[in-house]
């Protein structure tokens, strides 16, 4: 039984997709969340599924795999729960991709994501590794919404997880702090006299999470011109009693503070507008759209300012913190040390510090903290990528590696893997993909996994952070 897929536009020469429809049993979670069954022999990635799970799959055949969707579930497995979030079915909500299981299956799928990586992509067999859990729902400190274009105003939501082209207008996030929803309830009655273009993008940040007070930031993304924006933001600064602080940051330009507590420089570093990426250059619109729309986190996120998951947070930096010490090092390299909290912890603990920051603003915000703390004779902050600027700052004892998504370059490998032999005694990485992390190990082969520990700092997602604390093969 077949019949075509054609929910994405194809090129005039592209033949049409072909469903194939099967039952199958679901096994496992992948990266990324999608259940793992077979059918006819083919490996498939089936999305909302449950170990467990006996479903009828339309699903399409590609080279090494197939990528299905769920017709029906035949069977529930008995790790299958009600999704708490009206969006998560109704919607196909792709900021979440585990509500549909209980919180251990969950915690369980996350692990297994991380060994299976280490063990598949980079080579290395470990236990299956400890995972720090907290808050299961509302644990979000941070809500990032897309807005587009609607008529004369705008929908503003998240994608569908199946269409990257959508956006379902927003009523409720059940991992999202419930301050940082009720702002955009407000904000959304007052979306017209934003900026014009052709999508834009709004966050809520919680500020001063770890002491509960209901004080928010917003910030608007996108257009290049916005003449009424003091008077727009000074209005929603009114009709909404958590925000504090609403910032602008226009297409290719610098942050520009609106509304409410703006008065300093280092007030856009604290709302985290230094780690905002622009698209990159030449794609289209949609592109540019799908990407922005995007809930999906970036490992510096587990150490910055604002804090997505506060409780995670605070232990993952503990945990980083406590290992470094175990070193008793005399220098650290602090590697995309974002607005340097570590680095002053380091500093204070007595160690000398390179901080390496590419972003102009967290390096920026890194001299700061370090010049107020009294501390600036023990830090040296690089502003340069990491890989231009690691070879001169070694050696060192430890390095501390706390790169985006797309992990550290091969630059940055090539000379870990030597650097046992200039004195270098323990590398601390903090990542937020298993993938890239398998990845940047398998380039290190000379330095062997000490400890691996997991932090839950995204319930009812895929996601996993993960510090891995390497030495080198040698050491005894």
């Amino acid at each position: 039984m077949k019949k075509r897929l054609d929910r994405r536009p194809r090129r005039v020469s592209e033949k049409p997709a072909v469903e194939e429809i099967a039952t199958m049993t679901i096994d496992r979670i992948a990266k990324g969340g999608d259940g793992v069954g077979r059918a006819n022999g083919l490996v498939c990635f089936v999305p909302r599924t449950a170990p467990g799970d006996v479903a009828q799959v339309a699903y399409v055949a590609q080279a090494r795999h197939g990528r299905g969707r769920v017709l029906q579930i035949v069977t529930p497995s008995a790790h299958r729960v009600e999704a708490r979030c009206v969006h998560y079915e109704r919607d196909r909500c792709g900021g979440c991709q585990l509500q549909h299981l209980d919180d251990e299956t969950q915690r369980d799928a996350r692990r297994h994501i991380v060994q299976d990586a280490l063990s598949r992509i980079g080579k290395r067999t470990i236990e299956l590794p400890e995972l720090v859990t907290g808050e299961s729902w509302g644990y979000r400190g941070r809500l990032t919404l897309m807005l587009l274009p609607r008529g004369r105003g705008w929908t503003g939501g998240l994608h569908p997880h199946d269409d990257a082209a959508r956006v379902f207008a927003l009523d409720e996030c059940a991992i999202a702090n419930p301050v940082l929803v009720r702002c955009w309830l407000d904000m959304r009655e007052r979306l017209h006299g934003m900026p014009t273009d052709r999508f834009l993008r709004v966050s809520f940040r919680l500020l001063n999470a770890d002491v509960g007070q209901e004080a928010v930031a917003v910030v608007v993304q996108g257009g290049e011109s916005w003449s009424d924006g003091a008077q727009w933001a000074a209005a929603l600064a009114r009709a909404s009693a958590p925000v504090r602080a609403v910032w602008w940051l226009p297409r290719g330009g610098k942050p520009v503070g609106l509304a409410g507590d703006v008065a300093t420089d280092g007030a856009a570093g604290s709302v985290g507008l230094s780690l905002e990426v622009e698209a990159p250059g030449g794609a289209t619109a949609m592109d540019e759209a799908a990407e922005a729309g995007r809930y999906e986190p970036d490992a510096r996120e587990a150490l910055a300012f604002a804090q997505v998951n506060p409780t995670v947070a605070t232990a993952l930096r503990d945990f980083v913190f406590a290992t470094v010490q175990a070193f008793a090092p005399t220098r650290v390299i602090d590697a995309y040390a974002g607005s340097g909290e570590l680095t002053e912890r380091f500093a204070r603990d007595g160690a000398s510090v390179v901080s390496i920051e590419a972003d102009a603003a967290g390096a920026a915000a890194t001299r700061r903290r370090v010049e107020e703390a009294g501390l600036g004779d023990r830090v040296q902050v690089v502003t340069a990528l990491v890989e231009s600027a690691l070879s001169s700052a070694l050696p060192a004892d430890v390095v501390v590696l706390n790169p985006p998504r797309a992990g550290v370059a091969t630059g940055v490998t090539a000379l870990l893997e030597q650097a046992a032999s200039r004195g270098l005694r323990g590398i601390v990485y903090v990542s937020c993909d298993p993938a890239t992390l398998a990845r940047d190990l398998a380039r290190i082969p000379g330095w062997r996994i000490d400890a691996v520990r997991c932090f839950d700092m995204f319930p009812q997602t895929a996601h996993v952070e993960t510090v891995c604390v390497l030495r080198p093969e040698t050491t005894t």
